[in-house]
């Protein structure tokens, strides 16, 4: 049942781009990924008071998993959503999987002792960042071109910045989060914030809203929904189930298939064929990461 849990989990995280991009084609970034937060701090308030678990924290503890959630999901939605809608899907989960690659970057600089390069690592890097240059290739390419489009760049740009933040947050909550803090207490209080955040962004962003029939289009409805309560609410479950039964080592390895996934489902729902630097791209940024967690003895678990 367990690699069941596995596969769906790496599903919903790579089908998300597909939903992300459907969303964003209508309403605008800041409120999209308010309205994301927000579906699953409605969830997670309704599932831990029907399961009567207990989500109170002290004051004085709160502010971990605050920072916590504008990390890992306030700052980085708003990449992601800006980001997606200049450029297909398949590319944001292409960029969603270099986020194992900065994880390390990040943990192995500032975690003493917890990682550290090595000769076999430090190649899995600069091949990382190869890979990268393949991916930002059709932006550049784009950019120089006579017609100078330049949101493809920017937005190949904050995609990326979307992977950094995630891997950011993820590295920050080995040195904030402590034992007497409950999984459910850390999600309340980190959708909790994150839903305030963007809805202050939304509101400062003041972008109109689009007609109540583009806003009530199945596909756009199905596409929030699913995002909120799929690609991140039901995820997170799963996720918390798999760390359970098999430890964050092989549990992470998701992250390896999202890639795959969110190209796969840009060609079966849009048709879109992936180009040539975007599945060069994918492949090396992919052997990077073999070749950072994979040592002589087998695989090595990252910050």
């Amino acid at each position: 049942m367990n690699v069941f849990y596995f596969l769906l989990l790496a599903f919903f995280w790579g089908t998300a781009y597909v939903g992300v991009k459907y969303t964003v084609d209508v309403f605008d970034p800041y409120f999209s990924s308010f309205l994301r937060a927000f579906i699953g701090f409605v969830f997670f308030t309704g599932w831990f008071l029907i399961t009567k678990q207990s989500f109170y924290l002290p004051r004085k503890e709160a502010w971990r998993p605050w920072l916590a959630g504008m990390l890992v999901m306030g700052v980085p939605f708003i990449f992601l959503y800006w980001g997606q809608q200049f450029l297909p899907p398949g590319t944001g989960g292409i960029f969603n999987g270099t986020v194992p690659l900065w994880v390390f970057i990040i943990a192995a600089i500032t975690l003493k002792g917890q990682d550290r390069f090595t000769w076999r690592k430090a190649i899995g890097v600069i091949v990382g960042f190869i890979g990268l240059m393949f991916v930002f290739q059709p932006a550049l390419q784009a950019y120089t071109s006579a017609s100078m489009d330049k949101m493809a760049l920017y937005g190949s740009i904050s995609l990326l910045m979307m992977a950094i933040c995630y891997a950011s947050g993820n590295v920050l909550i080995k040195y904030i989060m402590i034992n007497k803090i409950t999984w459910q207490q850390s999600v309340f209080h980190q959708y909790l914030f994150t839903t305030i955040f963007l809805f202050f962004v939304a509101l400062l962003a003041r972008a109109p809203l689009p007609s109540l029939e583009q806003a009530l289009a199945p596909k756009v409805v199905i596409s929030i929904l699913y995002v909120a309560l799929c690609s991140s609410a039901a995820a997170l479950l799963l996720l918390m189930k798999l760390l359970k039964e098999w430890g964050a080592l092989r549990a992470s390895l998701a992250t390896y298939f999202v890639p795959f996934i969110a190209v796969g489902s840009d060609f079966l729902l849009n048709g879109r064929v992936p180009g040539k630097y975007e599945v060069i791209g994918m492949v090396i940024i992919i052997a990077s990461l073999v070749l950072i967690q994979f040592d002589k003895n087998g695989f090595k678990k990252s910050a």
